[in-house]
């Protein structure tokens, strides 16, 4: 079986918290884990400043409404499933609730990322963390089940998965990361990949074989 295992934010869509960050006016909400690594104790902020403001789940999610992912997303997804016979799976530290509308922009992948909590009056009360350590896991238990494995993503915590994937894709990183992955293939266009891996929609399977 080929999986593809495909990073969200930064490769397929834009990173959703500074945009949350600039529609609300709460600029907190735009420190990121350059800032700080912690990544619970950054929802924890978050959570805690969006309470502040008065946002609730309800409130972000309408702001995202607007966002759209990037112009060669649904492309790229649909040459892999379509022509290139992979199942995709978005692995990602995003959160589904936030995620949904764009999801469904890109045509309901089936998704592997960590989801919010919330109370009766729709207030952001706490995280439910996927069951993993890093990204990894997920590429390390489809490695032991036999499957072929094909990784995207753009940031540090993204290199140990394309390390340990079949073919691992570095898509528009920061030049600390790239410098950190030397050893990774580097991509500005999610086009490029579909043509590394010998597909085209004029293609079809033989390369396969």
């Amino acid at each position: 079986m080929r999986i593809a295992c495909i990073d969200l934010e930064g490769v397929l869509i834009p990173e959703l918290w500074p945009l949350i960050a600039l529609a609300s006016g709460i600029e907190a909400l735009s420190i990121t884990t350059r800032e700080e690594p912690d990544y619970p104790a950054l929802m924890r902020w978050r959570i805690d400043h969006l309470r502040q403001h008065g946002l609730r789940l309800r409130d972000v999610q309408a702001i995202l409404a607007e966002i759209q992912p990037y112009p060669e997303a649904r492309d790229f997804l649909h040459q892999l499933e379509q022509h290139g016979c992979y199942r995709v799976h978005i692995v990602s530290d995003c959160f589904q609730e936030l995620a949904g509308s764009l999801l469904d922009a890109l045509g309901s992948p089936a998704t592997f990322c960590h989801s919010l909590e919330t109370d009766p009056d729709n207030w952001i009360t706490g995280c439910a963390w996927a069951d993993r350590n890093g990204k990894e896991d997920h590429i390390a238990r489809l490695l032991k089940q036999g499957s072929h494995v094909l990784a995207a993503g753009d940031a540090f915590n993204d290199l140990a998965m394309l390390r340990l994937a079949h073919d691992g894709f570095l898509v528009r990183p920061s030049a600390a990361t790239a410098e950190a992955a030397e050893d990774l293939t580097v991509v500005e266009h999610l086009s490029e990949i579909i043509t590394r891996i010998g597909l085209s929609s004029g293609t079809g399977m033989s390369w396969l074989a």
